[in-house]
């Protein structure tokens, strides 16, 4: 699918492909380096081969000569060291990994040859290596029509610019860059380490319209950026997910961006994307349950946790991976709901609860109670580990500039007194200058000891 999108259809004449803070690549230049790893890597077609996957225009390249060869792609991040990377890909029983050549150089790439290559699938495939609950990742295999199945075209006129918020091994990245691609649209990519300011200024500069990112990301970026600059922004179309979506965050990005559509997109690694809803509201309308929606997924409630039948899910975990899928057709996917009236909302992971003396506490809950508390920026809740608790409730603050952090840590106590069950409330509460976030742009959950 993606080397259609390359390869095939026509190239729109001097639109870019990719932009960065310092290249723009054309879609002319972007079929041009696939052309050239097409003829010059055909001895790893037909094989499970690893790509060091970056957000660059060389990988995008090489991932549409891949699927033109017809391989099982295991996409991995660049970032990874190279012995992790490398003892992944013996585990997984791959035959060759791809690494780029130095940033600079032509699209080349290095070929390490390993032993003991597992048999082809038969078809062109596209793994999603992603994390796993014993730490080893799960190797989702998807074929290129199941990424591609969500994908909605636009105008041919339209020439979307879209941001890329998420790493591009993930399967979110890779949604936003086939949405992007389909519509003959161009990737803005931002340095994975620019600051939130200098992301915000990057998207005006490029002229972003579509935006796909967490809701973490998006409190970042509305917390850290200029507000003069952020409205400055373009933007058609706001998308979120990944996470508990919150009314606050929905609420925040109306008022700095009157004009444009939100979009709450509910999607796994292992389902594909599932349902969306644009009313403007958390969570979503109960009709969604016991149904067929319309592409086919079907959600249904069992003991409070959301579980998903989807003609987008994945093929199945790869033979070699550290988890194999279940026999039902029924996926459980591990997010807590709960119904309020005619709506359902999104509780927090399973993985996330903390264990207070047998009492379960959900950081969604919690942090819902302290982020409307005027002064409060972010949060994040969290469990710490204690001899006799078990687990104890902690948080992290950013607090808006010129609050007092003592008198703010008061208004704190008191509202989560008011408001929540003893279990519940913090009994750490720490001011930091900002919430980390996981590799796909997540608050990290990690319990601490």
């Amino acid at each position: 699918m993606l080397s259609q999108f390359i390869f095939e259809t026509p190239i729109p004449s001097g639109r870019e492909a990719v932009v960065t803070r310092e290249h723009a690549t054309s879609w002319s230049d972007l079929r041009e380096q696939a052309e050239w790893i097409l003829t010059n890597y055909r001895g790893v077609a037909a094989r499970r081969v690893g790509l060091s996957f970056r957000p660059t225009v060389e990988s995008y390249a090489a991932l549409a000569a891949l699927d033109k060869l017809a391989c099982d792609v295991f996409l991995f991040d660049a970032r990874l060291p190279w012995e992790e990377t490398r003892r992944l890909a013996h585990s997984l029983r791959l035959g060759a990994l791809l690494t780029a050549a130095e940033a600079g150089a032509s699209p080349d790439f290095h070929v390490h040859e390993l032993p003991s290559e597992a048999r082809w699938s038969g078809s062109s495939s596209v793994t999603i290596l992603t994390s796993g609950s014993t730490g080893e990742p799960k190797a989702a295999r998807h074929t290129w029509d199941s990424l591609a199945r969500p994908v909605r075209r636009g105008p041919d006129h339209l020439a979307p610019r879209w941001l890329l918020s998420y790493r591009p091994n993930l399967y979110a990245g890779l949604q936003v860059m086939l949405q992007c691609f389909a519509d003959r649209g161009t990737l803005a990519v931002p340095d994975f380490d620019m600051d939130p300011p200098s992301i915000a200024q990057f998207m005006c500069t490029a002229g972003v319209q579509f935006v796909s990112a967490t809701p973490s990301y998006w409190r970042r970026l509305l917390i850290f950026s200029d507000p003069h600059v952020l409205k400055s922004i373009p933007l058609a179309q706001i998308t979120l997910g990944g996470e508990v979506i919150d009314q606050p965050i929905l609420d925040k990005l109306k008022q700095y961006f009157p004009k444009s559509r939100l979009v709450h997109i509910y999607a796994t690694t292992e389902l594909g994307r599932c349902f969306s809803v644009s009313d403007g509201l958390a969570g979503f309308p109960a009709s969604y349950l016991n149904t067929v929606l319309h592409d086919g997924v079907e959600l249904r409630v069992q003991e409070g946790e959301l579980l998903v039948r989807s003609p987008n899910a994945m093929r199945m975990y790869d033979p070699y991976s550290s988890q194999q899928a279940s026999a039902t057709d029924w996926f459980a996917t591990g997010d807590l709901v709960d119904m309020q009236g005619d709506r359902v909302h999104f509780v927090g992971r399973k993985s996330d609860m903390i264990n207070v003396a047998g009492s379960k506490v959900y950081p969604a809950e919690v942090e819902r109670v302290i982020r409307i508390i005027p002064g409060i920026s972010d949060v994040r809740v969290f469990g710490k580990a204690s001899s006799i608790a078990g687990e104890l409730v902690a948080c992290e603050i950013v607090p808006e500039q010129g609050r007092d952090p003592e008198t703010l840590k008061e208004e704190v106590i008191q509202a989560c007194r008011t408001q929540l069950a003893s279990h519940q409330q913090p009994r750490l509460i720490k001011f930091v200058d900002r919430i980390d976030l996981s590799l796909a742009g997540k608050t990290l959950r990690s319990k601490t000891s």
